[in-house]
């Protein structure tokens, strides 16, 4: 009987001494992932702040058709004096331009022309991508707190300033194509004040009041995501 008892002692040691390892075991677990949950959302948040000032840094120089620091260089200008010749026979396309001049500026826009234009392409080209970026660190960092974070990291605003940028973006080589159709037809002898001109004329219009429009839409969305 004793023995029996002393067994089922020995049993029962055990059973306990078990279950206390497996608590310990499911404790330290618990410890070792909660600690490793908490360093993964510090991380984030790191990346996310600093992807949001890379953000900050692109829309600033996008809003006034820059580049920032590893964009420039990308797309090359014209030569200074190439680049004030251009500019110069460019405004003086409406009061009218000889053969030559009309000549040269078409030369002069295939090294001038589209540059601006490339240059807004290309940068918003990088702030579309790089809001994705943003958008998927929040979305990593709402998976570790178990919470929606777009909407206090203001990625749907970011989208859309992207989507607003695209289109002036658009709207910017459309102006180009613009110029370039009105070159293309004072050279094939048509007449400024021709039919055909007053229709580019007037696309041109249209083109450049959109442009108005979507720049007043993104600087409103810019003025709620730039610090002043």
């Amino acid at each position: 009987m004793k023995e029996r008892q002393k067994r089922m002692y020995d049993d029962y040691k055990y059973a306990l001494g078990l279950g206390l390892l497996i608590l310990a075991c499911v404790c330290t677990i618990q410890l070792v992932v909660q600690e490793r949950l908490s360093n993964l959302e510090e991380t984030l948040l790191t990346q996310i702040h600093e992807q949001e000032e890379l953000l900050t840094a692109i829309a600033k120089a996008t809003a006034i058709n820059g580049v920032d620091t590893s964009t420039e260089g990308i797309i090359s200008d014209c030569s200074v004096s190439e680049r004030s010749e251009f500019d110069v026979l460019l405004g003086r396309l409406d009061s009218g331009l000889s053969q030559t001049e009309l000549t040269k500026l078409d030369r002069l826009f295939g090294r001038c022309g589209d540059f601006f234009a490339e240059r807004k392409s290309l940068m918003v080209a990088r702030l579309a991508r790089e809001v994705m970026i943003y958008a998927d660190l929040v979305e990593q960092l709402g998976v570790v707190t178990s919470t929606d974070e777009s909407e206090t990291f203001k990625v749907e605003s970011w989208r859309t300033l992207a989507d607003e940028e695209a289109k002036q973006a658009e709207l910017f080589a459309s102006l180009v194509n613009v110029q370039d159709s009105i070159i293309a037809a004072l050279l094939s002898g048509k007449s400024p004040k021709s039919e055909e001109i007053k229709t580019i004329l007037r696309e041109a219009q249209e083109t450049q009041g959109m442009l108005i429009v979507t720049s007043k839409q993104a600087a409103s969305v810019r003025d709620t995501l730039l610090p002043l």
